[in-house]
């Protein structure tokens, strides 16, 4: 079994940002997996998933976003949401000047989802496949009207203020072990600026109402128990993609982090056999079997 070697180093983001990044490689892969985390956490909580690919020749690369783990950044702040999918943009043109003939999978994570699913509308060529994971298309709970639109008058007048979420950190996953692991971890944090939180929410809107210009091979899973992210998201998205190519898995009892669920093997499962399809595939044309599945 080939073992991974792990490295980190940093690149100039957008703006001259300075953005954390850390990879764990094989020589000659036959693949390679990007990660965009989620919001408020970094890249090293994605041990599951890197653990489940080991042996399977593919080399993972994943970032911290802007404002996050060990980039710069303000935390919980971004000008525009589109300065992560610039980014990430950087991030994998950095990757391809080693790598220009392998195919690429991009995975994202909850707001890493978001990023990730805007970044296949605007880069169209540059993955071979796209997995989103419980992606952050549509917040969860009932935000009153006034709230909402409290944030649209400080974005405009106090972008940079920033404050906590409000989240709570149990609705992450089942699993004590990891919520424990979540809020002891330096590197997270809870904050969010009204700016971020507009462009977000504009952001989910945008990837909705485009989705139909999805065309890549398409993995798409969420838990039906996630309070923090609207899993309805995930079945629109899903629904109007017009990839030929595309699976929905929707798992009852699960919450936000599937992927760190005590009952996770399925999902890692279903995400590593996904990936590795992937990597079978021809560039432009893919062997993936065309299924339109759906689990639930």
């Amino acid at each position: 079994m080939k073992t991974y070697s792990h490295n980190n180093g940093t690149f100039i983001g957008k703006g001259g940002t300075e953005i954390f990044f850390q990879n764990w490689i094989v020589e000659k892969p036959s693949g390679l997996l990007v990660i965009a985390h989620g919001h408020g956490e970094h890249s090293g909580r994605y041990d599951n998933i890197i653990n489940e690919l080991k042996g399977s020749n593919v080399s993972v690369y994943a970032l911290d976003h802007r404002g996050h783990g060990r980039s710069g950044g303000k935390r919980g702040h971004v000008e525009s949401f589109m300065d992560y999918v610039y980014d990430l943009k950087l991030f994998i043109d950095l990757i391809r000047e080693e790598n220009r003939s392998v195919n690429l999978v991009l995975l994202g994570h909850s707001m890493g989802g978001a990023i990730a699913c805007r970044y296949a509308l605007t880069y169209s060529d540059d993955t071979s496949s796209l997995i989103l994971s419980s992606a952050g298309l549509i917040f969860g709970g009932d935000a009153p009207a006034w709230k909402k639109k409290m944030a649209v008058i400080l974005s405009k007048y106090i972008p940079g203020l920033t404050m906590s979420t409000g989240l709570s950190s149990k609705d992450l996953s089942h699993d004590r072990a990891v919520v424990e692991a979540y809020e002891n971890d330096p590197l997270v944090h809870d904050l969010m600026s009204p700016r971020l939180f507009t462009e977000f929410v504009n952001n989910g809107v945008e990837c909705l109402e485009r989705a139909s210009e999805l065309r890549i091979p398409l993995l798409v899973f969420h838990g039906k128990d996630d309070a923090i992210v609207d899993y309805r998201g995930s079945e629109q998205l899903y629904a109007k993609a017009s990839s030929q190519v595309k699976e929905l898995h929707i798992y009852d009892g699960l919450f936000h982090e599937t992927m760190n669920e005590t009952d996770n093997k399925k999902v890692l499962k279903i995400t590593a056999q996904w990936v590795a399809k992937s990597m079978s595939a021809k560039k432009k044309q893919t062997k993936l079997k065309k299924s339109g599945k759906k689990s639930r």
